[in-house]
């Protein structure tokens, strides 16, 4: 069964974002938004404009936007898992995560074997990437986006064996483990883990929601602050790409996270690009490289910004089109035959 929260940290929500299973959080989805608009602008704004030195530190918007991300999903994975035993959340996100992927992975597959500017690669590549076990078999991402989403996976079936055994007992020890295991897989091959490096910022989510649920209590407070600078440290040291920028993305991201929880701000228009963000970042470069390449580097910084803006909206209508007839459609069918999956999950426990 699964593990509930102490009373002191319980999974009520405060009136802010106060939601019935299954709703969305409004003033989360406009932070996904500002997420998802970051990783597009960290992707495209350094190709299309000249900032001289300021390109770098546009750049790191989308290492940022991921951080955010990985911010997001702490916080709303422990509050998925709560009263959801272990097989129905790992189907839930199964449905959310897999259709869209598996659909995005076979139109880049289409689009390499009709030699659209794409590299074609092997089908042994393209199995790895379909089980997205690519960093296993050693083998390239299909999409330079997909690095994240393998972290993210790993991290979804991580933290719903360590709820379903522990709940949040030792929780805030965790990072550290993780901070020190990195250190010896760096000093034994040279090369840190990717998985360790970044494990961490999903615990700074986590301590976000156990630090509202305690009223903003200050030793909750400490233990956020001290596990968002365990993460910067561990990302700044073992990463390597944007060190300081990073400690500063997970700092300030976790505070805004804090801010926005507390007075539940929120735009429409944001958060509409907050709802598509899972199929804009599978989509938006595929769809914006393709299009740069065909209308050329404009002469001037005001047609550049036209035609960023231009690959971002066309680019979000794919995003759109994906989300309704793939996202949705997944999550209903899962609604709908989750308890014949779960069955035959709790068959194969018993075998």
């Amino acid at each position: 069964m699964p593990h509930a929260l102490p009373a002191a940290v319980g999974l009520d929500a405060g009136p802010a974002v106060a939601v019935q299973r299954g709703e969305r959080i409004q003033t989360l989805d406009f932070f996904r938004g500002i997420a998802i608009l970051m990783v597009i602008c960290g992707h495209f704004l350094p190709q299309r404009l000249v900032f001289g030195d300021f390109a770098a530190s546009f750049a790191t918007m989308g290492r940022g936007g991921v951080i955010v991300f990985f911010l997001l999903s702490g916080y709303l994975i422990i509050r998925s898992l709560q009263g959801c035993s272990i097989g129905a959340f790992l189907c839930r996100r199964f449905f959310k995560i897999f259709p869209a992927y598996w659909l995005n992975l076979l139109v880049l597959f289409i689009a390499g074997q009709l030699g659209f500017g794409l590299a074609s690669h092997s089908n042994a590549t393209y199995l790895a990437n379909f089980a997205m076990l690519s960093d296993l078999f050693r083998v390239a991402n299909v999409s330079n986006v997909y690095w994240t989403l393998l972290i993210e996976v790993k991290f979804y079936v991580f933290i719903a064996c360590y709820f379903h055994w522990f709940g949040i007992r030792f929780v805030s020890a965790v990072p550290l483990l993780f901070t020190v295991a990195n250190a010896t897989v760096f000093a034994l091959r040279g090369q840190a883990s990717q998985l360790l490096t970044f494990f961490p910022v999903f615990f700074v989510g986590i301590q976000v929601l156990l630090a509202e649920k305690s009223g903003w209590a200050r030793s909750n407070l400490l233990r956020l602050v001290s596990t968002g600078l365990l993460a910067g440290l561990n990302v700044a040291l073992f990463d390597g790409i944007y060190p300081l920028w990073s400690i500063a993305y997970i700092l300030g991201g976790a505070a805004a996270m804090v801010g926005l929880l507390q007075s539940g701000f929120s735009l429409g228009l944001l958060a509409f690009f907050g709802k598509v963000s899972y199929s804009n970042y599978l989509y938006h470069t595929l769809v914006g490289y393709s299009l740069f390449e065909w209308i050329g580097r404009q002469q001037t910084v005001a047609s550049n910004l036209i035609a960023v803006a231009a690959v971002v909206v066309v680019s979000t209508w794919v995003a759109y089109l994906s989300y309704i007839l793939v996202e949705l459609p997944s999550g209903r069918f899962c609604k709908v035959h989750e308890p014949r999956f779960l069955l035959r999950f709790s068959k194969l426990r018993r075998r």
